[in-house]
């Protein structure tokens, strides 16, 4: 079945201003452990962004629809390797750039499991994912020093990110 979303009408990259900072920082999550996502991937397609929760979600043999990876951690000295075939953008601190939406919004239409690797910060790529992605699709991210979270795609949830998305486009 084709993913059928919208692609965001924007020709220039997102600066994320305060009121979106403080919108993220109190963004209430829900912390999951491995097994509650083995569970979801059953029936809804799993995205993971971020190093760590990419590398505990594949060596617990969990299928991922998209990967969405920087190479680095805040945590221990740890190198991640690059994956041939991934797909890699630039995307400076504090900004979602018109690439990266294009890039999630190509890779989440095509239906094909991908992995794009950032240069620069992929936190901030759960914000077009969630604008991007299916109803009930399960997008798990990293909580430095706390664990693992997972949003599960809901209309209220798209609906909240496209009017923080269509404000901040408003701001600039």
């Amino acid at each position: 079945m084709k993913t059928v979303c919208m692609q965001l009408k924007l020709d220039h990259d997102i600066i994320i201003n305060e009121k979106t900072r403080a919108w993220i920082k109190n963004f209430k999550y829900t912390l999951c452990t491995v097994n509650d996502i083995k569970k979801f991937a059953r029936n809804n397609k799993i995205i993971s962004v971020g190093d760590v929760t990419t590398e505990n979600l594949e060596n617990n043999s969990i299928n991922i629809f998209l990967e969405v990876v920087d190479l680095k951690t805040q945590r221990e000295n740890k190198n991640f390797k690059h994956v041939e075939n991934s797909i890699e953008v630039d995307n400076p601190n504090g900004i979602i750039t018109k690439k990266l939406m294009d890039i999630l919004y190509n890779s989440i239409i095509s239906g094909r499991s991908n992995r794009i690797e950032i240069n620069g910060e992929e936190d901030l790529a759960v914000i077009p994912i969630i604008f991007y992605a299916d109803n009930n699709t399960v997008i798990v991210y990293g909580i430095p020093d706390t664990g693992m979270a997972y949003i599960k795609v809901d209309k209220q949830i798209k609906e909240m990110v496209n009017n923080m998305i269509m404000e901040m486009n408003k701001n600039e």
